[in-house]
């Protein structure tokens, strides 16, 4: 057992890990949390049922470092094995990370001292795509630091589809009080949670620094062929219909760059990726899109919208009926990932 010397008045980190049958990647998920520069950490990994040896390799780390409580139980999916994490979290700060993925030894040291500097609320940092052959450096904007103030200067859009996954970010315990995810959703579970915590926010930085190792998994729920895609993401929007209608500042804005990026996962997940269809298949699904009811009042909300320019522009091809430019641009843009 690691007994760490923690300084007094030290804030403590709590870091939520849910693992399910990734005795590929958990070790080294561990490995870069328990070996963090900064040492008053609470690291809560809940092992959702796995069936392979995630769960002894969680309790073989737990008894080697007295910061670890591995939590187990039935599996009940992702957003529910969150929220079994933040019942069991005491920090005064709380991070979630995928059991896939790791972070930079100073991870935590970075984001707290800013996190104390600025008294913020929520700190988000940037990130390492890791591809199979090839590690990519993301940068969501050209700044190294940007604040925003809910009743001040604003530097950047809180609600920005490119920061709104559980990780990545860094949130102040207190915002999360009596907040949890949305166990009847099947996919984008973090959009609909963030959006509401988003609202609580007061103060919140982004930082230019990498700090995080986001791994690119080709079967993963966000990067392969799905058939049900359309259904999963219709109670999300649903869910997101009844929050607009709260008529908040920016909720506009959020709710439709969030039906765009529904829009543009259903076109390429949900079609351009079933290697079943033919292009013109796929050109006919994809143009049939722009009368259905879910997507149909998002072509006349463009302005609302905020999402790269590369991806608004798909919308665009939508909206102009070239659904074939759509196709193409797609299926190019899976041919260079794979390439990765």
């Amino acid at each position: 057992m690691i007994d760490r010397v923690i300084a007094l008045g030290e804030k403590k980190i709590s870091i939520i890990i849910p693992a399910y049958n990734v005795e590929k990647y958990i070790a080294k998920c561990l490995d870069s949390v328990i070996n963090q520069s900064y040492k008053n950490l609470d690291i809560v990994v809940v092992d959702d049922g796995s069936k392979d040896g995630t769960g002894d390799i969680i309790d073989n780390y737990a008894t080697k470092d007295n910061r670890i409580r591995a939590v187990h139980q039935p599996n009940g999916g992702l957003p529910n094995a969150r929220n079994t994490g933040m019942k069991y979290a005491n920090g005064d700060y709380i991070m979630f990370l995928d059991s896939d993925d790791w972070i930079e030894p100073t991870c935590c040291k970075i984001i707290i001292s800013e996190m104390q500097k600025d008294e913020a609320d929520l700190i988000f940092f940037e990130y390492y795509k890791e591809y199979k052959n090839k590690t990519v450096q993301m940068r969501t904007y050209p700044h190294e630091k940007l604040i925003y103030n809910k009743d001040g200067k604003q530097e950047f859009f809180l609600y920005d589809m490119r920061t709104i996954t559980a990780w990545g970010k860094i949130y102040s315990a207190k915002i999360l009080h009596k907040c949890e995810y949305n166990e009847s959703l099947r996919t984008a579970e973090d959009v609909e949670f963030n959006y509401r915590i988003y609202d609580r926010v007061n103060k919140a930085v982004y930082i230019q620094t990498p700090l995080l190792h986001y791994r690119i998994l080709e079967q993963s729920a966000i990067h392969g062929y799905d058939s049900q895609i359309k259904d999963k993401l219709e109670p999300v929007l649903e869910c997101l219909s009844d929050w607009l209608s709260m008529s908040m500042p920016f909720h506009e804005e959020a709710y439709y760059s969030f039906k765009a990026i529904a829009f543009l996962l259903v076109c390429q997940n949900g079609i351009c990726l079933n290697k079943q269809l033919s292009f013109w298949q796929k050109r006919k699904r994809i143009s049939d899109l722009k009368q259905d009811l879910t997507y149909k009042d998002l072509f006349s909300n463009l302005g609302c919208v905020k999402i790269p320019k590369s991806r608004k522009l798909i919308i665009i091809f939508e909206k102009m009926s070239w659904p074939s430019l759509i196709v193409l641009v797609i299926t190019l843009k899976q041919w260079r990932e794979k390439r990765n």
